[in-house]
């Protein structure tokens, strides 16, 4: 099985969140993918925390070399042509943001080459775009999983 996480789900790895400690848990018990994507969001994620004075200048450097050391280890989908075919469809069916397009995409993708693949995020619009492209769910703020 491949826990499939959005960037929403993966900075709970990081910072305490509601859903961190779930999270941390599922971690430990199974295999995460991710888009490549979600490093460029990470990043973006740390430093405006730093920027809004919710981090410490240590406190970003040791979260940003924890991520670096993590990265290597997580199941990484490339935003190629096969992960990009699946958008336009996406964006037709479901009212979503350009990211979550590729996030969702990057899960559909792992499907189709037959991984059993959950999808997680927190947040409900992606949640039902997945469950309606017929991914089970998880949003380890509400500690459920959903699907079919």
């Amino acid at each position: 099985m491949i826990l499939f996480v959005d960037t929403s789900v993966l900075v709970k790895l990081y910072i305490a969140e509601p859903g961190s400690e779930r999270m941390r848990k599922l971690v430990q018990e199974g295999r995460i993918a991710v888009s490549l994507l979600a490093f460029a969001e990470m990043h973006a994620t740390f430093a405006r925390r730093h920027r809004e004075e919710l981090l410490l200048i240590s406190e970003l450097e040791e979260l940003q070399r924890r991520f670096g050391e993590d990265w290597e280890e997580l199941m990484q989908v490339s935003i190629g042509s096969e992960v990009l075919g699946f958008v336009p469809e996406l964006c037709t069916r479901h009212p979503l943001r350009g990211a979550d397009a590729i996030h969702l995409a990057s899960a559909l993708l792992l499907r189709r080459e037959g991984l059993e693949t959950i999808f997680a995020c927190s947040d409900g619009r992606l949640l039902a775009a997945a469950a309606a492209e017929g991914l089970s769910i998880l949003d380890p703020v509400q500690e459920a999983l959903d699907g079919p």
